[in-house]
């Protein structure tokens, strides 16, 4: 009896000692209005939370006396001592007013706005801050509501969304207007510098339709004003580029316990998307981030970002405090999206190997700093440098680029070496979720939960909890009926929709067989030599995880309707090594080919341009042909390819003359407009049937090759250093007119290239070619150095390395070549300074290409192009000249689909 009272009472005695051990209240301004999302900490227990909209606040402390600080942005802090004890606690709290002064000596003798110097110093100490901490772990709190406002009639339909449900079955839900969503998240977070996150998602607890278990932190934590950009999305204040972007305006300081704190106004200098607006405060002397008030228009609303820091150890400030709201409004759908967060940060260990400057003031909470060890250290000549600038009243902008430069190169060296020189780039988010997170119940949520929920959210909740349980009935209600007719009749409807769209079956072995379907597009085309061609694909592939090798087989069909002739083609691989990526290869067809291969015709634009303005451009042979290969990266940053081919090349006609609409000109015949064709008499380089054979070496050489390993495979990751590459082509050529007479040739080409992110969503690509052919007087055509030209005004696909101008095979030459390609793209050039431009994702691009031969001197091209035109298009004007001299001005109209 006395056990089975214990087992009665226990569970109410530890309900009741939890909620006794409770702070709460509500936080107003001076004028009794709540004040949303204002922030407690708790200075012992380094944990913080946030006050819901109507400013309510909760959070669950262990008995004993702390400090407690309550403060928002626009508000004065106020400091309580507070003893926990057996009991909840009320703490009504209302904060003052901030206001901020402007003392008369940040008036500068230069008359320079005040700002510009105190921004001089945080951006050069921001790499400093962005590498203090060397691990930290915490427990994160994360809550995001969505609000729906509006959605169009015609997205109603488009927004019901089929959900799946554990046991296989689907259930639907519509997002209406007017409906209250909610998910908040628990997670363990572990950080070790430089880079690396760990994440344990504890517990999530959603209304979404889209409920799932996929729910990360991450993008909220690890972004850092300290960074350059934010998430890839806008450019930081404190970015080394901030004063070619942003306008500052000093607002006043404050005292905030022994410290001073400046606001400063952020002010673009031109609207766009890729910038922030609105207010940061900086803390005098320390130069480090004490609170963020920023905002940023994009393509999918207004977002505010709010940031407040508290120092956590020893003047180590860290965010305490997210607050994210979106005005959402996106092809006519209205929302309003919020997200808060509380972070408790269990310990903190700060980056010892990285120095401070001396510039240290005393603790925020009046206590002496910590942070320097009490012994000597000694002091390199970078910190001297460092420390020099720092004592300056005001820098200059070179000053300031000189200290930025100096804290990346301390923060640098303060790496491990096995981190600074290791060319392997690990993953930074290790993310976990346990396998009960989605299903804790209302009594752990209300235990741990420290962001008060309002009305709406708790109403969501409730709505989500009936509508599970209506589910739930309605399926076994379902399950007790068996509809058969209507189960075949949508298997059967399942199997058209395959055949006519294609599809992918697979099995538990790792065999899959994928089928592109009979209305494939891109398998239906027309030219003037095959005339209409329709055509099939499959692809057969294999995988073998015990020893790490696969095979895949890619056949298909095609049928040219106005030659009445079978082409086919077979592609196949085996990889054998994936850890060195080994790879042996095969191809055999018979098929027509695009006579020129540095850049071919798309088929779209040639079947569209035959068909209604009798304008064929592709030129094609019959090519009958079978090659071997192997690909093999031998070490680290080089892969050596060998390929072996033999073809029977045969010349065509045109075999039909039919178009849409006829043109007085007609059609060319099939043969590429080219001065060694054209213009040479009787040329030694005329197209005729011949057999051919090639060896070729490829070799890819990268120094200092970066690279990540998945699944114990090294995947290339970028380099520092160009890319080189040097490939080497033996050619045979038998001509049918000279059968058992076999003429030898040799090709060689180099090239080299390199991606450069220079910041600020801009980037400088180079790529600079040069070859030569011995014995040329063994070529046709067929083996010329081809060049990529793409004369057309409307194009689709991305074409890299390309000649805007000159017609289609104009360019090809047998003659040693060089070839240079040089393009620089930001965003602001020229076109976002100009009104109704600025808030766009468009880039402007400046390039020039260069090809010189023996027989074209040289031929140049310039060009002007803005790309991301409704994210998919590019439109450029290019202006060509040969020899220097002018030749030709065109615009294009790129549409890139891939």
């Amino acid at each position: 009896m006395k056990r089975i009272v214990l087992l009665i009472v226990f569970p109410f005695v530890v309900i009741l000692s939890s909620r006794a051990q409770i702070l709460k209240g509500k936080i107003t301004n001076e004028s009794g209005e709540a004040i949303q999302y204002a922030t407690v900490y708790i200075q012992e227990l380094r944990q913080g939370t946030t006050a819901n909209t109507k400013g309510d606040y909760e959070i669950k402390l262990p008995a004993g006396k702390y400090l407690v600080t309550y403060q928002s942005l626009g508000y004065s802090p106020l400091f309580y001592d507070i003893t926990i004890s057996d009991k909840t606690i009320t703490r009504n709290v209302t904060l003052p007013l901030q206001y901020y002064e402007i003392p008369e000596v940040r008036i500068t003798a230069t008359g320079e706005d005040p700002a510009y110097g105190i921004m001089r110093k945080a951006i050069g100490m921001a790499p400093y801050y962005l590498n203090n901490i060397s691990y930290y772990k915490a427990d994160v709190y994360l809550k995001g509501n969505l609000i729906v406002n509006k959605i169009p009639k015609i997205m109603q339909k488009a927004m019901k969304m089929e959900e799946s449900r554990n046991d296989g079955s689907t259930t639907s839900t519509t997002i209406k207007e007017g409906d209250v969503y909610i998910m908040e998240s628990y997670n363990e977070i572990e950080f070790t510098a430089p880079d690396k996150y760990v994440q344990k998602v504890i517990s999530v607890n959603s209304t979404f339709p889209d409920e799932g278990d996929d729910i990360s932190p991450m993008d909220f934590i690890n972004a850092s004003f300290y960074q350059p950009f934010i998430a890839e999305m806008a450019i930081s204040p404190l970015s080394p580029q901030a004063f070619s972007h942003y306008k500052f305006k000093y607002l006043g300081a404050t005292p905030q316990g022994n410290n001073i704190i400046n606001k400063i106004q952020v002010i673009p200098k031109i609207k766009s998307q890729q910038l922030f607006e609105g207010t940061i405060y900086i803390i005098e002397d320390l130069w480090c981030l004490y609170s963020v008030d920023l905002i940023n228009e994009n393509i999918a609303g207004k977002i505010s970002v709010q940031q407040l820091y508290i120092p956590v150890q020893d003047n180590i400030w860290l965010p305490v405090s997210h607050k994210f709201h979106v005005d959402l409004e996106i092809i006519g759908i209205r929302a309003d999206a919020g997200y808060g967060s509380s972070v408790k940060y269990t310990e903190v260990r700060p980056n010892s190997s990285l120095r401070k400057p001396e510039a240290v003031t005393a603790d925020y909470f009046g206590k002496p700093s910590l942070s320097q060890p009490a012994q000597e250290q000694t002091v390199t000549k970078n910190q001297e440098k460092i420390e020099e600038i720092l004592r300056k009243d005001e820098l200059t902008n070179r000053d300031m680029v000189k200290l930025t430069r100096l804290m990346e190169k301390e923060s640098e060296n303060a790496l491990p070496d096995s981190v600074r020189n290791s060319l392997e780039i690990k993953d930074n988010t290790i993310s976990t979720v346990e396998k009960d997170a989605s299903r804790k119940d209302s009594t752990f949520w209300a235990e741990i939960r420290p962001i008060p929920l309002s009305d709406l959210e708790m109403k969501s909740i409730r709505i989500r909890d009936s509508i599970k349980m209506v589910t739930s009935l309605q399926k076994m209600k379902a399950d007790s009926v068996v509809p058969g007719e209507q189960k075949q009749k949508s298997k059967f409807l399942e199997t058209v929709k395959n055949i006519g769209s294609g599809h992918t079956w697979s099995d538990t072995s790792g065999f899959r067989f994928s089928f592109g379907g009979l209305l494939d597009l891109e398998n239906l085309s027309f030219n003037t030599v095959d005339g209409f061609i329709y055509g099939i694909d499959f692809r057969i592939s294999k995988n073998w995880e015990n020893n790490n090798s696969s095979l895949s087989v890619s056949p298909d069909l095609r049928y040219a309707f106005n030659r009445n002739s079978f082409m086919w083609r077979l592609n196949g691989n085996y990889t054998y090594d994936r850890a060195r990526q080994g790879q042996f290869f095969f191809r055999a067809g018979m098929t027509s080919r695009d006579i020129g291969t540095g850049g071919s015709v798309n088929n779209l634009i040639n079947s569209v341009s035959s068909l209604f303005f009798e304008q064929n451009y592709l030129k094609l042979y019959e090519n009958n042909y079978v090659a071997i290969g192997n690909r093999n990266r031998i070490s680290t940053g080089i892969t050596l390819e060998l390929v072996a081919e033999y073809d029977y090349r045969r010349v065509l006609d045109n075999n039909t003359s039919f178009s849409l609409f006829k043109s007085a000109h007609g059609y060319s015949d099939n043969i590429p407009d080219n001065y060694f064709l054209t213009n040479l008499a009787d040329s030694m380089f005329a197209l005729r049937d011949q057999r051919h054979f090639e060896f070729v070496t490829n070799v890819t050489f990268t120094p200092r090759q970066k690279y990540r390993i998945r699944d114990g495979i090294k995947i290339p990751w970028g380099s520092d250093w160009p890319t080189f590459v040097l490939t080497w082509k033996h050619g045979i050529n038998e001509f049918s007119e000279l059968t058992g007479s076999f003429r030898h040739f040799d090709m060689i080409k180099l090239e080299a290239s390199k991606h450069h992110s220079l910041g600020a969503f801009s980037e400088f690509n180079w790529r600079v070619r040069a070859g030569g052919i011995i014995n040329k007087n063994s070529l046709t055509f067929f083996d010329f150095f081809h060049y990529n030209a793409q004369p057309l005004p409307l194009l689709i696909d991305n074409y890299q390395d390309a000649f805007r101008l000159p017609a289609y095979y104009s360019l090809s030459s047998p003659e040693a070549y060089g070839e240079v390609h040089l393009k620089y793209t930001t965003p602001y050039l020229l076109l976002k300074y100009l009104p109704g431009l600025s808030k766009t994702l468009m880039r402007e691009n400046l390039s020039l290409s260069w090809l010189g031969s023996e027989f074209h001197k040289s031929y140049t091209e310039i060009g002007y192009s803005v790309t991301e035109l409704l994210l998919l298009g590019e439109l450029g004007v290019y202006t060509g000249f040969e020899n220097l001299k002018y030749r030709s001005t065109g615009v294009r109209l790129i549409l890139r689909f891939n």
